[in-house]
């Protein structure tokens, strides 16, 4: 017998350690979950949640939302002129179906901000709804039931999706409870925020025209939510791992966070126009972008239409331009009617490094989404070197946008790279 390569490292097999135990993790003295209601008045917006760790490490990863909530119609009181809000009821059921958007325990959610310390650390610009969906439709982050996510067909006004979350309201109380992480990119890193740390959550929903969905435009719908809260896990150190953490940043040494920062846009187009360009970022060139095409009149809030469809509005050609740069280098010649559109879907696949689970059907009907991967090594256990520049965004219509409007919204990962000193104060590479 012979090595293959001979100066490559001789291993035993695991099946042959017969004399060690497993290795002894002697860190944590204490874990426990803590829920944090709105200091807010319930029923007024925007809710605010602050969380103090005091002595203890914040695990953020573990930071989710618990949302209840309840659909009601506004119906006249008998004998009055008054109004009020009635919960639809399972032995009560609408003639017109009413249901929710996709993934409405993160999607009803307009905006997000979160500080350390009274420093703003994250804002979502009041696109918070997409960067969830695109995070669950792209398959970013799993796609979770009990986040009110329901795969739809191909029609988001009917169909199995929309029937399953219609379905979650049939019960004796008319709610449902939803639980999901925040979709936040700092908190998909794993590392423990430092301790005497005050984080602070800004929550704003979106009105009833956006989260709702109906055909019925004869009768007046809301949603309501019944509770909120955040759950967070809490970390107490073993005095001695404390100890030296609080040493070390003390001699001047600094906390290091790296993770993916994830900055929206959004662009009207306006009717009539058969091209458009804008410039999305002039600093930092992102790893990769998302993007897609909405039903301006949706973006808005508009019960008879979806938010989250993405059509392909007769969309001959995209491109991202960064300094002498264009991605896809060829440019597209996409032909809806007769299908064409193979390369744009291969480049969605290719971008997000995943299967997305969006079929050749639904990407042609409702889930059009472009994919741009400007990235040069595709791993998370690294970071390339960060290039500066202007990044701009071309698209070519082969007939008119329509009356409404379009709305482009475009979802941009960049390498980001927070740091904390011994006082709490951050910085972070990448700003919004």
């Amino acid at each position: 017998m012979f090595k293959l390569d001979p100066d490559s490292r001789e291993i035993l097999a695991d099946s042959l350690d017969l004399f060690n135990g497993k290795p002894t993790l002697e860190v944590f003295q204490k874990t426990s979950t803590v829920e944090y209601p709105a200091f807010s008045a319930h029923g007024t917006w925007p809710m605010n949640f602050r969380i103090n760790s005091g002595n203890t490490y914040l695990d953020l990863s573990s930071l989710e939302l618990m949302t209840k909530f309840r659909i009601t119609k506004y119906y006249p009181e008998k004998g009055t002129d008054a109004f009020k809000h009635v919960p639809l009821y399972k032995d009560e059921p609408p003639k017109t179906p009413v249901s929710l958007i996709n993934g409405f325990g993160s999607t009803f959610i307009k905006d997000l901000q979160v500080s350390f310390n009274d420093t703003v650390m994250f804002r979502s610009n009041g696109l918070y709804a997409y960067n969830a969906y695109f995070r669950q439709r792209l398959g970013l982050t799993p796609k979770e039931e009990t986040n009110g996510y329901f795969e739809d067909g191909l029609e988001h006004m009917s169909g199995p999706g929309f029937d399953a979350r219609r379905s979650l309201f049939e019960n004796d109380d008319a709610t449902f409870e939803t639980i999901c992480p925040l979709d936040l990119d700092f908190l998909h890193q794993k590392k423990l925020l430092l301790n005497q740390t005050i984080v602070d959550v800004t929550i704003t929903p979106h009105n009833s025209a956006f989260v709702l969905l109906t055909a019925d435009k004869s009768t007046e719908y809301h949603y309501h939510m019944v509770a909120c809260k955040l759950y967070v896990k809490q970390i107490t150190l073993l005095p001695t791992i404390d100890l030296k953490i609080q040493d070390k940043l003390n001699k001047s040494a600094i906390a290091k966070y790296a993770f993916n920062r994830n900055i929206m846009r959004s662009c009207f187009i306006p009717a009539g126009h058969t091209d458009f360009s804008t410039i999305l970022f002039s600093d930092c060139i992102p790893n990769r972008i998302f993007a897609g095409l909405v039903d301006a009149k949706a973006f808005n809030g508009s019960m008879d239409m979806s938010p989250f469809e993405f059509s392909p509005f007769n969309l001959e050609s995209i491109r991202v331009f960064w300094n002498d740069n264009a991605t896809p280098f060829s440019p597209y010649n996409l032909n809806w009617s007769k299908k064409k559109f193979g390369r744009a879907y291969k480049d969605l696949l290719d971008a997000t490094g995943t299967n997305h689970g969006i079929s050749v059907q639904k990407y042609l009907k409702n889930s059009c989404i472009y994919g741009f991967d400007l990235q040069q090594s595709h791993s998370d256990q690294i970071s390339e070197i960060q290039t500066f520049g202007t990044t701009m965004i071309s698209l070519n219509f082969k007939t008119p946008v329509p009356e409404n409007g379009l709305q482009l919204i475009v979802f941009a990962e960049f390498d980001c790279f927070l740091s904390m000193d011994k006082t709490r104060t951050f910085t972070t590479t990448i700003s919004y």
